[in-house]
């Protein structure tokens, strides 16, 4: 008797020592499906994800504003040449002229009006690189805000249609066109945007 009590706790104890891990094994499986259902619901979420493409310098070129930005700030350009070709042939003719007073004027003399002469050449220079140098700072001043407008609706129009991450087309080797929202885009910021004025003064010298 006291052996089947004694095979019958050794059954009872063997059942126990055999279900805790099969149950413990049961818990692993459900936490493991479990998992699997997130990572599986996460997947087809980023797979939801649609994209967009925009070809971005493209568009930046095309656009009226920057097109009108190029041809004023050409004009300006021209206008800077010719106001320094004409102090250029100004102090050509300086030059000139002072060469032919060499002869009939003592040395000294000479000399200081040669130092004035440089001292006017160097000026007309150093007043040149200013003046380019704020011309392109007013040109990339007007760009940044043509750019800064670009961006508003490409986020704009991204929105609408859905897209939840937009790429630049200088990125990407093949989409198809149902992607592409540049000219969308383009539409908007011509229609936005049309005009961007150049703020720029040309600083002149005392020879003008």
């Amino acid at each position: 008797m006291k052996r089947n009590l004694s095979a019958l706790a050794l059954v009872r104890g063997f059942k126990e020592n055999i279900m805790k891990p099969m149950f413990l094994l049961f818990v692993l499986v459900i936490m493991l499906l479990q998992t699997s259902f997130v990572n599986a619901e996460k997947a087809n979420k980023l797979d939801l994800v649609s994209l967009a493409v925009v070809d971005f310098r493209g568009v930046l070129a095309k656009s009226d504003a920057a097109r009108n930005i190029r041809s004023e700030v050409d004009k300006k350009r021209q206008e800077l040449r010719k106001y320094f070709l004409e102090v250029e042939n100004s102090l050509r003719e300086e030059q000139q002229a002072l060469s032919k007073k060499r002869s009939v004027v003592t040395a000294e003399a000479f000399e200081k009006r040669a130092r004035k002469l440089k001292e006017k050449v160097h000026s007309a220079q150093k007043l040149a690189q200013t003046n380019n140098q704020k011309l392109k700072k007013s040109f990339d001043q007007s760009m940044d805000k043509v750019q800064k407008e670009l961006l508003r609706i490409v986020a704009e129009v991204a929105e609408e249609t859905g897209a939840g991450v937009v790429l630049f087309r200088s990125a990407i080797v093949i989409a198809v066109k149902k992607l592409d929202i540049s000219k969308e885009v383009l539409q908007r910021l011509n229609k936005k945007l049309p005009n961007v004025k150049v703020n720029f003064e040309m600083a002149k010298g005392s020879q003008g």
